[in-house]
């Protein structure tokens, strides 16, 4: 009797047990919405924070306290890590010289850097905090302190690194004016072994009573000349032989990720022009183009507080993305949001105004730092706390019902599905432009009242080559968002007619999108994986039960606006008269710099950037003169924005507004 009741008890417990799955199971899939992103949980960040431990105006403790107010859940800090210029007197350029020195982490030491950070990551529950450092790999002088026109060139154009942990790592980054080091003695040891030996030769001559009127002057010119060429500097370039390009950038890249550091480029598109560091002149020139030179960095600022052309379709953005997707480029490169952050409301810094959003499935700080690497982020700049919300973004094999989100890969079987939905967190009317991109083009416009959902199905794509898939989206220039690209391959043929398919005919912002911004890029022959294809043209019409969207307010869906012309390919604002046609495109890829134009027409603006976006330095009338300095790969029209100098001024100038000068034309 007893076994029996035995048996009966273990039988229920076993009923019971199993219920509980059940139950817990089924509640899961209740919970929990089948999407890729419901593995993970969005928090917000803030990149690139100054502190006072470079030019920053707060402390570690107070940011942290502002940003816990702000609910923000994680900063990222990126202090200056060498703040240093220096002139020196050739040939002793290295002993005699004049520094101008900020602070910075070196200077103050990375070691209580670090440790503070640290320390304060661990007294606050909700903030993550992790440490990160801005560089400055490289600068070069022209002009002289004689003819009061020396500059320094590129001191502005940097690098931010994180996720180095050790201090020693920090210490021997490859930056111009730091630390001793070992790593380039073998470039830097054939100079200091010949004047080394010719200093010893005068040692001896004096020695020996040989010339002592000429020995003596000689061997102290030579052991100076030693002292300045030893081989333990921090940086194998230095700043008196001009500019040597893309050289320590990706040396400096280099050096960060072999110690499993995330490298990003920063403010790539920041003003061009003039400006000083006490008395002495900085020009740096906007450099979007330095994405297409470096390689193996992790990504680029895609939003921050003035615009980003970078993010245009068609831009150096996708340029990059093709390379990598053609098996030109080993990892894909993505976009964060940089809030530049040094003083609340000094020049318009406010911490938070630029947010990046990262998709990880805890909390800490691997994690976020997991995302940064592989692009499961997405960036937002706000006006104020009711920032948008990519609550999903992710590509569906419809077919086989696989899903995947930003910097992932799908191996589709189908035509990919896009879904997306888009809100404001804290409500409120709001309507919204919707871009999708693909492959550099523009593929589908919707201009949207949120909240809204999206089930686009790609039937236009040829599903020969792979592809990948961005979005934007956009209520003002200060309230907008950038998403990171999925990436969508193909495996097999999906037998459907989609000619014969039944639906609505396409709008027009379709039809608009017959004319990618970008060319169709080369087909690829089984480039590695992950790789994305050539742009396959418009998509077709959708059919409605497969691809209809679904707005989550279905009776008041608006009507696609006709879409708008990126910033970069608007003409420039000036007063063309009707019967004067733009000249033949310039042949100025091969020109020197150096050499005249002259402007055709009254109130041509000499922009801050290469587009309408960018505010004017000043207007020019028929006639003048501006100097050619270079030709830049920004189009209107198959007419590119030029860089030129006019009264030693730097600045941008549409090529279909000017012509050689007589001087030049004959060059």
């Amino acid at each position: 009797m007893i076994h029996l009741q035995w048996v009966s008890n273990s039988i229920k417990k076993f009923v019971l047990g199993c219920c509980g799955w059940l139950a817990l199971l089924g509640a899961i899939g209740v919970i929990s919405p089948s999407s890729a992103l419901a593995l993970y949980i969005q928090i917000d960040g803030v990149a690139d924070i100054k502190t006072n431990f470079s030019e920053g105006c707060s402390s570690i403790q107070d940011i942290v306290n502002q940003a816990e107010r702000q609910k923000i859940d994680v900063i990222l800090f990126a202090d200056y890590a060498r703040n240093s210029m220096e002139f020196g007197i050739e040939p002793f350029e290295r002993i005699f010289k004049n520094i101008i020195s900020g602070p910075s982490v070196l200077n103050r030491g990375v070691g209580g850097y670090l440790s503070e950070i640290k320390e304060n990551d661990r007294q606050f529950e909700r903030t993550l905090l992790i440490p990160g450092v801005e560089t400055i790999p490289f600068y070069f002088w022209t002009g002289s302190n004689y003819d009061k026109n020396l500059t320094a060139h590129n001191w502005d154009k940097h690098l931010l690194v994180f996720g180095m942990d050790a201090a020693q790592d920090f210490e021997q980054l490859p930056l111009p004016n730091s630390n001793f080091s070992k790593k380039y003695t073998h470039e830097l040891l054939n100079n200091f072994i010949i004047i080394g030996f010719i200093f010893m030769v005068t040692v001896g001559a004096v020695y020996k009573g040989y010339y002592r009127k000429i020995a003596v002057p000689l061997m102290l010119f030579f052991a100076l000349l030693t002292l300045n060429n030893h081989p333990f500097q921090s940086s194998p370039f230095d700043p008196y032989h001009g500019d040597r390009g893309m050289e320590p950038y990706q040396n400096l890249i280099d050096f960060a990720t072999s110690k499993g550091a995330l490298v990003f480029w920063n403010h790539m598109e920041t003003d061009s022009g003039i400006n000083q560091k006490g008395t002495t002149v900085l020009e740096t020139l906007p450099y979007p183009d330095d994405l297409l030179k470096t390689r193996n960095y992790t990504g680029f600022q895609a939003v921050g507080d003035n615009p980003i052309r970078q993010t245009d379709p068609g831009q150096q953005w996708d340029q990059v993305l093709m390379e990598y997707l053609n098996g030109k480029r080993e990892h894909p490169v993505w976009g964060f949001g940089g809030n530049d952050y040094f003083c609340e409301e000094q020049k318009g810094d406010r911490l938070g105004s630029v947010r990046t959003i990262f998709l990880v499935r805890e909390r800490n700080n691997d994690t976020v730092l997991d995302a940064m690497k592989n692009g499961r982020m997405y960036a937002v700049r706000q006006s104020d706390a009711n920032r948008l919300s990519l609550d999903e973004f992710v590509v569906e094999d419809q077919e086989a019902g696989k899903q995947v989100t930003m910097g992932q890969e799908l191996v589709a079987t189908d035509f990919p599905a896009i879904k997306l939905k888009l809100r404001s967190v804290l409500g409120g009317n709001k309507t919204a432009q919707i871009q999708i991109i693909r492959n550099g083009s523009l593929v589908k416009v919707e201009t949207v009242s949120l909240p809204y959902e999206l089930t686009w199905r790609d039937v236009g794509v040829d599903r020969k080559e792979p592809v990948y898939y961005r979005v934007k989206a956009q209520v003002s220039p200060t309230d907008h968002l950038v998403s990171n690209p999925i990436f969508v391959k193909f495996a097999g043929d999906v037998e459907m007619d989609v000619a014969t398919a039944p639906g609505p005919s396409p709008s027009p912002a379709e039809n608009f999108m017959k004319k990618p911004v970008m060319p169709a890029a080369p087909s690829v022959s089984q480039p590695e994986a992950p790789q994305v294809a050539s742009l396959s043209g418009v998509p077709s019409p959708t059919p409605p039960a497969l691809s209809m969207p679904t707005p989550s307010q279905p009776k008041q869906t608006p009507t696609p606006a006709p879409i708008p012309q990126p910033s970069m390919t608007e003409p420039p604002q000036v007063e063309m008269a009707m019967e004067e046609s733009a000249p033949e495109k310039l042949p100025m890829a091969e020109s020197p710099p150096g050499k005249n134009l002259m402007v055709m027409t009254n109130g041509v603006g000499l922009k801050k950037g290469p587009g309408t976006i960018f505010s004017n330095i000043t207007k020019l009338r028929k006639g003048e003169e501006v100097r050619f300095v270079r030709r830049t790969n920004i189009e209107f029209n198959n007419r590119n924005w030029l860089v030129v100098k006019y009264k030693n001024r730097s600045g941008y100038i549409w090529e279909g507004v000017v012509k050689w000068a007589e001087n030049s034309a004959g060059n």
